[in-house]
């Protein structure tokens, strides 16, 4: 791994697309639906004006301090005893969605497709491939990655447009009896599962190679509204083919490419989306674990990169069989998961308010400064 390595803001806008979409259109739709129902919909566009948030703190970061990742930045500004101590809830984070990711790829084909098939076979499996992935570095990672998600999102569209025939646009129509209440709480559950997730990013960001003297935001901008579409067309597609029932499937979009059925020809579906959710979260495992050896590097001050990166994958693997073994426990885990991401994003808010306070301060004192020479 070289840390010298850069990505063009296309290709990095490639990952972040990767890491909102992979896996996430699996999950989502389950809790989000549970928790507002009909309106759920209506969830999704105000919790993405919440991630929108955050990723524009992490841009602008990585505007005025073009080159450098969280940790540095923070070292820059805070010292390094101080980062440290900011730096823990991120660490955690990082480790334990890692783990969680582990734990959710053997979940799913255990409970869906290979149900003899031990739960850690699973787990070693994608912590194995991501740990060598990430080893390679951010460019062979940009590169591979781009690929593949053509693959991951041609299947998708495949499962969505065959479903056509199952869709009942009624089922849109929001339902509200308990108010706006259930729609917030989706927007609390979207926003600490998918949007708190991208602050890994804060690390990844400035790999991203200088244009003229500046770095290039508007493709990071446009790959989040493409997320945000395509997410939305998901949510949408499975609420019209399952309606009131979709939030008592746990993987509803699995669900909807089981019910495809042309003619006795185009069947099964399903073992589509089980690829899809491999790879994605093969994608967003080895981004996790990237930025986490990233992390703990420039917090330790390791000179050569990517020496921790089996032990880190090693840990999170050991955690994903530990720390969570059924699924009433995993449901518990994702229920207090949103404040987990909040946590791990101030570092973030932290940084930003300091440097524009800082840049407000420079800005008055100039001022002064030339009040006095014209004097």
């Amino acid at each position: 791994m070289n840390s010298r390595e850069n990505v063009s803001s296309w290709q990095m806008a490639a990952l972040l697309f990767v890491y909102t979409t992979g896996s996430t259109i699996l999950y989502i739709p389950s809790p989000l639906l549970a928790a507002a129902g009909s309106g759920a919909w209506l969830s999704w566009f105000f919790s993405g004006i919440g991630g929108l948030v955050l990723l524009s703190s992490m841009l602008y970061l990585t505007r005025r301090y073009p080159g450098q990742s969280l940790v540095e930045c923070s070292m820059q500004t805070f010292g390094y005893a101080m980062t440290v101590v900011i730096m823990l809830p991120y660490l955690v984070f990082a480790l334990l969605l890692s783990s969680y990711i582990y734990f959710s790829v053997g979940f799913f084909f255990t409970t869906t497709m290979m149900k003899e098939t031990p739960l850690y076979v699973f787990n070693a499996l994608i912590a194995l491939v991501s740990a060598m992935t990430a080893r390679a570095g951010m460019e062979v990672i940009a590169r591979m990655f781009t690929m593949v998600l053509v693959i991951l999102m041609g299947s998708i569209l495949i499962v969505l447009i065959l479903g056509i025939p199952y869709y009942h646009f009624e089922y849109l129509l929001p339902v509200m009896p308990h108010g706006f209440k259930p729609q917030l709480h989706g927007v609390y559950l979207v926003f600490g599962f998918l949007y708190g997730d991208f602050v890994v990013f804060a690390m990844l960001f400035s790999f991203i190679r200088m244009q003229k003297g500046t770095v290039r935001i508007k493709p990071i901008y446009i790959a989040y509204l493409c997320n945000w579409i395509i997410l939305l067309f998901v949510n949408l597609c499975t609420l019209m083919s399952l309606g009131p029932m979709t939030y008592e499937f746990r993987y509803p979009i699995y669900i909807l490419a089981r019910m495809i059925s042309i003619q006795e020809i185009v069947e099964r579906g399903e073992s589509v989306i089980g690829i899809s959710l491999l790879a994605g979260s093969y994608m967003k495992s080895t981004i996790t674990l990237y930025a986490l050896n990233l992390t703990v590097e420039k917090l330790l001050k390791v000179q050569d990169n990517g020496i921790i990166i089996y032990p880190l994958a090693l840990l999170g693997f050991y955690l994903s069989v530990v720390s969570v073994k059924q699924e009433a426990a995993f449901s518990e885990v994702l229920l207090s998961w949103p404040l987990v991401t909040f946590s791990a994003s101030l570092p973030v808010y932290l940084l930003c308010i300091v440097t524009l306070l800082k840049k407000r301060g420079k800005g008055r004192n100039g001022g002064r400064a030339d009040r006095y020479r014209v004097r």
